[in-house]
């Protein structure tokens, strides 16, 4: 029989994750938000960022046994050339963001907001590290234990709730609506991160999708 994680053991990591992360967002994140800006800010959360989450997934997958890993440690790293659905959904994602935005906005423009430091967070570091905790483990062990819908379906909710504890330290506090649709949005990002990855074997088509997609928000938003 196949070895895979016990639900318990799953259930317990996510929700310590979840609280490590609440913790890090308002004893961390947000005094340095509030008492740095520019470069000092920016390196600042992203050496937090990449600490916390792609130390968390590597110290995870290190404890995990290979048995209950659907892909290899190594082997998701590798990148797939030949996944021809990866190229052709990021492709689809710059047209639709371009759209859409320009017809929100009658025209392309650089969000106000925009500052050259973003590129190092919304560019390169949180696509990776999102991507290796939850597609690189999550993900991966839940595909030992369900079917990839189901394991889909649950690796998607997951992800939206760790994007909560970032929503509740936001100022001023975003509406009730917001916080719907951003969680909506999120969690059907992470189902498509999740597809990616399952489909081709590899984090980097879901890397690239997702970093394209937060730096063309970030910047025409």
């Amino acid at each position: 029989m196949s070895r895979t994680i016990s639900n318990r053991r799953f259930t317990f990591q996510v929700i310590g994750f979840w609280l490590i992360w609440l913790i890090v967002q308002v004893g961390l994140n947000s005094p340095v938000e509030h008492h740095l800006n520019g470069w000092p800010e920016e390196l600042a959360l992203d050496a937090i960022k990449l600490i916390v989450w792609v130390g968390a997934a590597a110290w995870l997958l290190h404890r995990a046994h290979p048995e209950e890993l659907a892909i290899g440690r190594r082997e998701q790293w590798r990148p797939n050339w030949h996944f021809t659905a990866g190229y052709v959904i990021w492709a689809a994602i710059v047209v639709y963001l371009l759209v859409e935005f320009w017809v929100v906005h009658h025209g392309l423009r650089i969000s106000p907001s925009f500052t050259p430091e973003y590129w190092g967070r919304y560019f390169l570091v949180v696509g990776v590290a999102e991507e290796f905790l939850f597609r690189g483990y999550f993900f991966n062990v839940l595909l030992k234990k369900f079917s990839l819908t189901q394991a889909n379906l649950i690796q998607a909710l997951a992800f939206a709730s760790l994007h909560i504890p970032r929503y509740l330290t936001t100022v001023p506090a975003m509406s009730p609506m917001i916080w719907v649709g951003n969680l909506i949005t999120v969690t059907a990002l992470g189902a498509l991160f999740g597809w990616l990855y399952a489909k081709s074997r590899s984090l980097w088509p879901g890397i690239v999708v997702h970093m394209t997609w937060d730096i063309l928000v970030t910047l025409f938003a």
